[in-house]
């Protein structure tokens, strides 16, 4: 995975020292890694596009082939031949996209060992610490709910600290030193800002949720989600569609906020650009049939 993190992380750090927000860095990273993609994005939207216009067709051969399986596989190959369409054509975007998300958690982990080890050196040394803010939220690197703190408490940074190889910050030697002092250096900081003010109002993971849950329906297509009640493969995607959005909402609750930018960064992207993809299509489609009027 490190092959991925490193250069994850250069091009974060690259854009941060361009714009000095972690928060904007992460926003920006997101857009570029996405436009990046959308040659493979704009593929994948055409697949899903032909796989809904022949829904109808293929609901027609479950029903008729409904006892024979393997005429009905045979008619659907026929199908998929006949229109040019390739079943498995969305699910390369997929598969490059999830370990990026997967990178991008390590990245984020990391990057919030590192602050809460910089604010550890800079209230030692007698330096002011100000944590980085966004919008409501008052600390990143803390999770973006009603029930985290400002400046984290030593039994909430465990999962941020990790040793890592060639990562100075992080060396095995200063985690040490943080951890047996913690209390004793940061307890003037948190008497600063942890007066019964909530780090985030749990905004972050709302709109995962509720993304998530927009960009699963746009995906599938209506006439999916009309036929959800009558077949019972379509029943368990329906579930599993449900399982994923509330560990969306689940991990952008849990983990940093920063992770959680990313998240929903990619999923309003994703809507934006699905919805797009498909008024350019009606449009296309809509000047090909008056074309084919006049002919």
């Amino acid at each position: 995975m490190n092959f991925i993190i490193t250069p994850l992380r250069w091009i974060i750090d690259l854009i941060y020292s361009g714009v000095g927000s972690y928060a904007v860095a992460i926003i920006l990273f997101t857009l570029i890694v996405k436009l990046i993609l959308l040659p493979l994005d704009i593929k994948q939207r055409h697949s899903m596009r032909k796989m809904q216009d022949i829904q109808p067709q293929i609901e027609a051969l479950n029903k008729k082939y409904e006892k024979d399986p393997e005429k009905k596989s045979q008619k659907t190959m026929e199908l998929y031949k006949k229109n040019k369409v390739n079943p498995m054509g969305g699910c390369l975007p997929m598969l490059i996209q999830m370990p990026i998300l997967f990178a991008m958690f390590a990245v984020m982990r990391h990057v919030a060992g590192e602050q809460i080890v910089t604010m550890y050196q800079t209230v030692a040394a007698g330096g002011t610490y100000v944590p980085e803010s966004f919008l409501w939220i008052h600390n990143i690197w803390q999770p973006d709910n009603i029930m985290a703190t400002i400046i984290p408490q030593l039994t909430d940074i465990m999962g941020n600290i990790s040793v890592v190889n060639g990562n100075e910050l992080l060396s095995e030697n200063i985690i040490n030193i943080v951890k047996t002092n913690y209390d004793i250096v940061i307890q003037p900081l948190m008497d600063q800002f942890n007066q019964g003010v909530a780090n985030g109002w749990a905004i972050l993971p709302i709109l995962a949720g509720a993304t998530q849950y927009l960009t699963t329906f746009l995906m599938n297509g209506k006439q999916a989600q009309q036929n959800q009640s009558q077949n019972p493969q379509a029943q368990q995607q329906k579930m599993m569609n449900y399982l994923f959005q509330l560990m969306s909402v689940f991990f952008c609750w849990s983990y940093n906020a920063a992770f959680s930018l990313y998240w929903v960064t990619a999923n309003i992207y994703s809507i934006v650009t699905y919805l797009a993809f498909n008024a350019y299509a009606d449009y296309q489609n809509k000047k090909k049939a008056e074309m084919a009027e006049q002919k």
